[in-house]
């Protein structure tokens, strides 16, 4: 791939913050991809974006996950008298594993 990202990541003096930025900005939707537009290492881009997230440049959401808010009646696992088809009692508070959080680049103004 070409374009801006790759530029700013191959000029003479690497720029990772301003190469992640761009990458955003032309769409990027991953940190893989983000890392393919702009010839970074992955955990370059990784840091990157973390440091990024904390300056507000851009903006890190949870997406929503685990048990629905009606309970285990409005789960796709859940069975037909209401009762949990993961063998859950309830919401765990305890979470685990992955969570999936949406990136965005935040615009000035936002």
């Amino acid at each position: 791939m070409t374009g801006p990202a790759v530029a700013a990541a191959t000029q003479r003096q690497v720029r990772p913050l301003t190469a992640v930025l761009q990458a955003f900005a032309e769409g990027a939707s991953s940190l893989d991809e983000i890392s393919l537009r702009t010839a970074l290492a992955r955990d370059v881009v990784q840091a990157s974006v973390e440091h990024l997230t904390r300056m507000g440049r851009i903006e890190a959401k949870e997406l929503s996950m685990g048990c629905p808010s009606g309970g285990c009646g409005g789960c796709a696992s859940g069975h037909a008298d209401g009762s949990s088809g993961c063998g859950a009692d309830g919401p765990s508070v305890d979470r685990r594993g992955p969570v999936l959080v949406q990136l965005s680049l935040r615009r000035p103004g936002d």
